[in-house]
Parts: structure tokens; sequence; C-alpha cells
């Protein structure tokens, strides 16, 4: 079986790949996990999302990335509504509310406080202009079709920034890479491999609602998270190398390091 490995750069307008174990509070990661990157390849390829564990299982894929560039990071705040059918309902409810004129024998005060129950709060973390590279490994066969779609820009399905409201700036800057074993990558990795950071300053982030009030840190930033089902914890590394305490898989395409993982255990 011949395995071939290529790496590509892609920037987006926005982007947002979501924390999955998360619903109403929508946090991201700063650096899309193996399975968004997965999901990605397989957007290009044509395959569909149900068939993706297994085209990954077959073509013995391997994928990882690194954040190369990031202009912001901000929060949206949106409230939500459900309307409901009966008029009796959400509908009722609100003329009450705007005409301050309860129907029947509730008081106002019943009203304000029902509207108040309509009105959760949704915060959603995006991403300004991130710029990444992605690492596929897989089968020669698919790398090279991947390659010629990139460059044909001759894709199966449309490829988004984690929702499809999140847009792709460009695509391009393809190169060559090869499968190798290192101790030293950029991108990410399991915490239990984690050695050190390459580098003489860092800042470590637990909590990224920080970031918004404070900005984003001059110095190289490391960000823990959980990913997949089974909620590993993972060192999201950006501005510096990752040093891992024993060799795991890359992707050298003679510019970058990345590690890559089999994304079938992080498909949630």
């Amino acid at each position: 079986m011949n395995l071939d490995a290529l790496t590509f750069v892609v920037r987006f307008q926005t982007a947002q790949f979501k924390l999955h174990f998360q619903k109403l509070a929508r946090r991201t990661y700063f650096i899309p996990p193996p399975s968004a990157v997965a999901g990605f390849f397989g957007a290009i390829m044509g395959v569909e999302r149900s068939e993706l564990r297994n085209f990954c299982k077959k073509q013995s894929v391997l994928v990882g990335a690194e954040l190369r560039h990031l202009e912001g990071f901000y929060i949206t705040i949106s409230r939500i509504f459900k309307f409901d059918r009966d008029k009796n309902g959400i509908v009722q409810l609100l003329e009450e509310f705007l005409s301050r004129k309860p129907i029947g024998k509730r008081g106002l005060e019943n009203v304000y406080k029902d509207m108040l129950g309509l009105l959760p709060l949704k915060e959603s973390e995006e991403l300004l202009k991130p710029e990444y590279k992605f690492a596929i490994v897989a089968k020669d066969i698919v790398v090279k079709e991947c390659l010629r779609r990139i460059l044909e820009f001759d894709f199966k399905y449309d490829v988004f920034g984690g929702n499809d409201y999140h847009f792709v700036e460009y695509i391009g800057n393809v190169r060559e890479g090869h499968l190798i074993k290192s101790k030293e990558g950029s991108g990410y990795c399991p915490a239990k491999y984690l050695g050190r950071i390459k580098s003489e300053a860092y800042t470590i982030i637990t909590d990224t609602t920080y970031i918004p009030t404070s900005g984003i840190p001059q110095t190289p930033i490391v960000i823990f998270a959980q990913v997949g089902p089974r909620m590993e914890n993972f060192a999201f590394v950006y501005r510096a190398n990752i040093v891992t305490n024993q060799e795991i898989n890359a992707v050298s395409d003679g510019e970058s390091t990345i590690f890559v993982y089999d994304p079938r255990g992080y498909l949630v």
C-alpha cells in the first residue's frame, strides 16, 4: 500500500469549529480538530458525511492542521425565539406584551415573567480571517485526486469554515508532503504526548472568553480543549512548535512539519 501526503493553505473570512459537547454556548477550537479536517477533505472528494468513517479507514487517512495567521477572535450574542403554531402560544404572549393588555385574568407581571423565559442568550465564538495549513495523508491515488481537485477547484461539495455561513477566502499553495515520525511539529497533540513548547515564553489560555476583552496575546498561545467522543485533552498551539515526549505521525512538506492523526477516533 502506497501512502502519500500533501499540504495546502486555507483562509476563511470567518470560521467556527464548534466544541461538539456544547449547545447554547458555542465555543470554538482555534484550529480545526482531526474530525473537521477530515470533513473538509471529504467534501472536496465528494464523500457523504455518513460514509466518512469508512472512507478514512479504507483510504488510510491521517489529517492535521496548523494555524498560520489569525486577525481576530470575537463573540456574537443572539436571542432564540420559538414560535408556536398555536395562536394561544408565543403569538398571543407577544401580543399581550406589546399591547400591555393581558388576556383573561393574567396579570401584566406574569406576562413580563413569561417573556423573560423566552429570551435565552446564545453566545457564539468566532474567528476572523484564520489561515491554516491542512495536512492530508492517504493512499497515493486519493492524494493525487485531491491535488487535482484543489488545483482545478473541482469540489464535489461546498467547503466552509465549520458552518455554511463561514466562507472560504482562499485555498491553494499545495505542496507535496511525506509521512514521517517526529518529536517536533506544529498544530496540536494529545496532552499525554506534550513534552514542552519550543518557545522561551508563551501564554496558556484555559478560558477563551478571556481573549475578546484582552486581545490575542503576542506571545505564542497554548489552549487546552477536549476533542472527540472520548473527550481526549488536546493542546492547540499557535506561533510555536510542539515537542512531544515520543515520536508520532507528522507530515513534512519542506516548510512545515504538522502532526497528523487518524480522524476516526474523533468523529462524533
